[in-house]
């Protein structure tokens, strides 16, 4: 028997889905970021997890993009195996290039479901 108030078996629509995971860069900051749907546009937004008290239960917002420009669809290149400097004002807000293999990989397979 289902639980109806288990979560996992509820398959009506969202207003606002969110879809997260966890990126380490090779400093071991973790980073938790957050892929939903504002408008027309999917967006990645990148969460400093070292920073929760005054920010949000995420983290501190460090830098929000488009989908298409980090898969490149843009025409400036995708991130894999390149990385991403988030914040040039800080040092530890980077994505190195394993880590953004890793963000493009779950990108490709997660993106179709905010359609």
């Amino acid at each position: 028997m289902v639980d109806p108030n288990d979560l996992r078996h509820d398959k009506r629509p969202r207003k606002n889905p969110q879809y997260r995971k966890k990126i380490t860069n090779d400093k071991g900051i973790v980073f938790n970021v957050v892929m939903n749907k504002q408008k027309n546009h999917k967006l990645i937004t990148f969460y400093d997890s070292r920073y929760i008290k005054g920010f949000t239960k995420l983290g501190q917002g460090v830098a929000t993009y488009r989908v298409n420009t980090l898969l490149g669809l843009d025409g400036f290149g995708s991130i894999k195996n390149r990385g991403l400097d988030l914040y040039g004002g800080e040092n530890d807000w980077y994505i190195d290039s394993k880590a953004s293999k890793k963000l493009i990989d779950w990108i490709e397979k997660t993106k179709h479901k905010l359609n």
